[in-house]
């Protein structure tokens, strides 16, 4: 009987705080998941121009995400990823309170959100610098990316002054 080997490459980021004696201690790692497939490609879009990248249908310049192999509009399975403006508003937020991964304790309460951006689709991220009291519904946001190893693009949410 052949015995089936799978092997999975995790990557991770550290993060470091000074405790009150001064002394540096080493916090858990933030998991960093290794994108495959279109998923893969959006993110090395993303990470090669530093900017938010959304899949475009070659036939009809429909802009979509997440990634997929054929259009929704014209059905072409021609695509290419194009840089966008990232700017948008809030359309749904998630206050999350716990977590499961020990990477994420320290920034607790954190806000996940789900942003309609001016070309059309929804894309999601973390708001950053703003508590969860400090967005509402149709804020205006700019997302922007963070890179995360080789091949993942973290994507942050930023409130802008009206």
């Amino acid at each position: 009987m052949a015995e089936n080997k799978t092997t999975e490459t995790k990557t991770a980021e550290t993060k470091t705080a000074e405790t009150k004696t001064g002394a540096t201690k080493t916090a858990a790692k933030k998991y960093v998941p290794n994108p495959e497939g279109l998923n893969l490609e959006f993110h090395q879009a993303c990470l090669a121009t530093g900017l938010v990248n959304l899949q475009q249908c070659v036939e009809c310049g429909l802009h979509r995400h997440p990634p997929r192999w054929y259009c929704p509009s014209c059905h072409s399975a021609q695509y290419r990823f194009t840089p966008v403006s990232g700017r948008g508003h809030i359309y749904s937020m998630a206050i999350n309170h716990f977590t499961v991964d020990a990477g994420w304790f320290d920034d607790l309460p954190y806000t996940v959100a789900v942003v309609q951006l001016e070309e059309g689709p929804r894309i999601v991220g973390s708001l950053r610098d703003a508590g969860p009291g400090d967005v509402r519904l149709g804020d205006a946001v700019q997302v922007t990316v963070e890179p995360r190893g080789d091949v993942f693009a973290y994507l942050w949410v930023d409130l802008v002054a009206p």
